[in-house]
């Protein structure tokens, strides 16, 4: 028992020893809490600066929780703010750790010739050279139909219908006269056997009569092509005419597929680019043809150009008024450009941003740089200055970025004036929580209140979820495809508390929160079907999201209500 008592003895007075080590580090006089404070982090005033261990851009001048994580600030070190003075003010940190949750990855900026990519919406059609109409060429009475319903497949020679005719009677006498005195008159024996193989009956059938020597008050008459029953106009006991239109037959081995170009994209198209395109009742399919015909003609009311390619169809896969999408990719000439993956772009009305990877050894960062946005090349954009080749740009989560500078009054998308303060959230920015890096922001916490802390409104209801802003937003457009400016007046509060004084001012903000909302769905993701929408005419080419397929232009409302295309499904 008293070796037990001993070595519990020994036991303690080693851990005081250790846990004094650890407290007065080895120095015979203990470190007051003035000297501790001294080695964080301080402000001009001399004042503690917090921050979060995992979003280290976050400075604040009094304990608390991240605004973007909830974690509890603890001081800023001096130590770890030696590598970040070399770094521009308007950079934004990230220690590793954040880097690695956000998902952060970046871009070298290249050189190259742009291609351009021109989505074409289009329909697969039957291919009118391969219509056949079986017209009459006589009058007379249906008698009877052999073939009696659109889409069934029928040869060459096949008997289509009976006919009664006063005029095939005539016919057939006449023949039959004739080729008693076919020795004396061969002329007038060889135009009455013409006169019914001109009316396409088959030369076994005038044999026959010819054979028989008797005249037959109901002929078969038989279809002159293989194929499909694509329309029936005839019913049993019909009367017709000469040149009446009895059936129509389609061979549908080789189809045709029109697609629609927008005016703002015929110079891109020649005779003989290639497309690539998919069917949408043919999923993981993808097809390739020729362009074979651009027509000439504009269509005033769509603003499109007819382009038709012509495709085998040897299983029937493809069916006549299925929908197909193309895409054609072309060199934009032959100049070599600066090009930036089109995820790198952050732009609102005039304003393009990209972040620049400034890094140190030590100090993950990066800097919003104002760039001037050429014409987009398929995945990518052409950079026409702001931007040298090799420098690297923020390619994914670069709306991660961006809120993070946000959150530090830096330069960002939505914050012209750094270091103004207007972006600065206080210490209640409303129920937050990391999902996977993301910030999403509790709808029932946005109380009044909370978003008068920022003089920039619409900034802060644009960081709410997706979930709750992409439903009005879909309102929104519905509203303004209607021309209805009081529904729209109602549903844009959500997302601005400016006043609009009419429809079409409130279109030119519809235009920023499409752009705005896009940029955040490119980079999260969302549960649900979207298509991302453009229209070549309103300012200069304007974009949006519906939850349709079918174009309802909310920048012309009623006036062109079906003007534009579906870029992209988004999901």
């Amino acid at each position: 028992m008293k070796t037990k008592n001993i070595l519990i003895y020994s036991g303690l007075i080693l851990g005081g020893l250790l846990l004094g080590y650890l407290f007065f580090g080895g120095t015979s006089e203990p470190q007051t809490l003035e000297e501790h404070i001294s080695e964080t982090h301080t402000d001009e005033e001399g004042n503690v600066v917090y921050t979060c261990s995992m979003h280290p851009q976050i400075r604040e001048s009094e304990p608390g929780n991240c605004p973007i994580c909830g974690m509890e600030l603890i001081p800023a070190n001096d130590l770890d703010e030696s590598d970040s003075e070399s770094l521009n003010p308007n950079a934004v940190t990230f220690s590793k750790a954040a880097l690695a949750l956000a998902e952060v990855e970046t871009t070298p900026v290249k050189k190259g010739v742009p291609v351009v990519e021109t989505r074409l919406p289009g329909k697969v059609v039957v291919n009118q050279n391969l219509v056949s109409n079986v017209t009459a060429h006589f009058p007379g009475r249906i008698r009877e139909l052999y073939v009696d319903y659109t889409g069934d497949y029928v040869r060459k020679g096949q008997k289509l219908v009976s006919i009664y005719s006063s005029e095939l009677i005539t016919a057939q006498s006449e023949l039959l006269e004739t080729a008693r005195f076919k020795e004396q008159n061969p002329r007038l024996y060889e135009s009455a056997r013409r006169k019914l193989l001109l009316w396409e009956f088959p030369e076994e059938t005038i044999n026959q009569i010819e054979q028989s020597g008797e005249v037959m008050e109901e002929l078969d008459f038989f279809s002159p092509v293989s194929g499909y029953v694509s329309q029936i106009n005839i019913s049993r006991e019909d009367h017709i005419q000469e040149g009446s239109m009895l059936y129509r037959i389609a061979k549908l081995s080789e189809l045709w597929i029109e697609f629609e170009a927008y005016e703002s994209s015929v110079n891109n198209l020649k005779i003989g680019d290639k497309i690539d395109f998919t069917v949408s009742s043919i999923p993981g399919h993808t097809y390739t043809g020729e362009v074979s015909f651009i027509q000439p003609f504009l269509n005033d009311k769509s603003r499109t150009v007819e382009i038709r390619i012509t495709v085998d169809n040897p299983r029937n896969e493809m069916k006549p008024g299925m929908f197909a999408e193309g895409v054609i990719s072309s060199q934009s000439g032959q100049k070599q450009q600066l090009l930036v993956p089109r995820s790198a772009v952050l732009w609102t009305g005039e304003r393009s941003i990209v972040f620049m990877d400034v890094s140190t050894a030590e100090t993950p960062a990066f800097e919003a740089r104002e760039v001037v946005l050429g014409k987009r090349a398929g995945n990518e954009y052409v950079i026409e200055s702001g931007l040298e080749v090799g420098e690297r740009v923020v390619s994914n989560g670069t709306f991660k970025v961006d809120a993070a500078a946000q959150l530090s009054d830096k330069l960002s998308m939505m914050n012209r004036e750094p270091g103004s303060g207007a972006n600065r959230g206080a210490h209640d920015h409303g129920a937050m929580d990391m999902n996977n890096g993301e910030m999403n922001m509790d709808d029932g916490d946005m109380n009044e209140s909370t978003m008068d802390t920022t003089e920039d409104h619409s900034n802060h209801e644009m960081d709410k979820s997706l979930e709750a802003l992409v439903p009005q937003y879909l309102k929104l457009r519905e509203a303004l495809s209607k021309d209805d400016f009081e529904t729209a007046k109602e549903h844009v509060r959500v997302f601005s508390t400016d006043t609009f004084s009419d429809i079409e001012e409130l279109r030119a903000e519809f235009k920023s929160i499409s752009e705005m909302l896009i940029s955040r769905i490119e980079e999260e993701g969302y549960e649900g079907a979207l298509f991302k929408q453009y229209c070549p005419m309103y300012g200069g080419g304007s974009t949006w999201i519906s939850d349709k397929k079918d174009i309802e232009n909310p920048f012309y409302g009623t006036q062109m209500h079906n003007c534009g295309e579906t870029v992209e499904q988004m999901n």
